[in-house]
Order: structure tokens, then sequence, then C-alpha cells
């Protein structure tokens, strides 16, 4: 039983002694290799320190280059942006002026227009006393309102009664409100010496009282 205990307890010693050795020279082994000349460690800055030389200092030149190219192209924009505003501006004044300039024309257009039509249409009334005659020009028109009067003509041909659609001679009697067209110069409407009260007559044209 003695001799079994011995047994056992040299054969624990020796395993024990096994073990340590092992992780002694795995630890060693370890240190050995950790900041070695074939493995150092290095920090950060001696990293980009070496990168930074092997690129000959042409990653802050490129930098600086692309920077200064987008500071180039965002001012160019800008500038272009600009130019391009002003023109839009210039463009809606030229076209503001030229809407202006043309509601200046329409608007004197217009009124000259109004005054041509005004001139075209106004009318005259007289009194045409008994004894005297209107001698109308061509294209005079005349509405006998009130009162009795004759075709004046120092021709064959007459005036056109445009209400009933017939011509009248010298001398025929004209009736109350019908339109008359004098066509030609020197035809006209007397009221002759007989009567007794004026003749009431709308004119739009032009005409001499004889």
């Amino acid at each position: 039983m003695g001799k079994r205990s011995t047994w056992m307890l040299a054969v624990a010693t020796i395993g024990i002694g096994v073990w340590v050795g092992s992780s002694f020279t795995t630890v060693s082994n370890a240190s050995s290799q950790l900041g070695s000349a074939d493995d150092p460690v290095v920090t950060k800055s001696y990293v980009d320190q070496q990168i930074q030389k092997a690129l000959g200092g042409n990653l802050n030149s490129g930098t600086s280059n692309s920077s200064s190219g987008s500071s180039a192209n965002n001012n160019s924009n800008t500038s272009s942006g600009t130019k391009n505003n002003s023109s839009s501006s210039s463009n809606n004044s030229s076209s503001s002026s030229n809407t202006s300039n043309s509601n200046t024309g329409a608007a004197i257009g217009s009124s000259s227009n109004s005054a041509s039509t005004s001139a075209t249409a106004k009318i005259d009334i007289v009194e045409l006393r008994p004894g005297k005659t209107l001698i109308a020009k061509a294209g005079t028109q005349i509405i006998v309102r009130h009162g009795n009067a004759t075709v004046y003509s120092d021709g064959t041909n007459g005036i056109v009664d445009v209400t009933d659609g017939t011509d009248l001679g010298g001398n025929q009697a004209i009736a109350n409100n019908h339109l008359l067209l004098f066509p030609r110069d020197g035809r006209g409407v007397m009221v002759t010496a007989n009567q007794t009260s004026n003749a009431t007559l709308m004119v739009i044209g032009s005409y001499d009282v004889q």
C-alpha cells in the first residue's frame, strides 16, 4: 500500500513539472515574437508618416487641389447663376416694356377709332325754314323728323329712301321718320315757301343750307 502511494505521487509530480515547463516555453516564445525585428510593434503616427513618405507628399497636394477645384467650380457656378438671373431679369423687364408698349398702342388705337366713330356718328339737328334748301354731300344721311319736306335734285336722279327701299325723284314728298341716303353731291331736302312751319331734320354728314 505504501509503495503504490509513492508511485502515484511521483507520477503526479512529473506531470506537474511537464505542464509548468510547457507553459513557460509558450510564454517565452510569445514574448520573443512580439516587438522583435521580424515583427516590430509600431504606432499609427509612424505608419501615417511612412505612407506620406511613400506617396511623396501627393496625398496632401491632391487634397489641396481637390479643395481648390471645388472652390473654383462653386465660384464659377455661382457667377454663372448670377449672370443667368441677371439675364432673366433683363428679359422679364424687356417683356414688361413690350407689353406696356403694346397696351399703350392698343389704347391709342382704341382712342383713335373712338374719335373717328364719334366724328362719323355726329348728328346735327337742323330747323329748315320755308323757302330754304339743305344741299347734302355724297354719303350724307337725313331723317325728316317733323314737318313737310320734298326732294331737291338738280337732275333727273334723286335720293334713296332706305326705309322703303325706293328711289325718290325731284320735288317728291318725303315721309317722316324715313332714312334717306344721298349718293351724290347736289341733292337735298327743301321746304317750299308756301309752308307755314319749319321742317326738323336729323343730319349725319356734310351739308350746306341755302
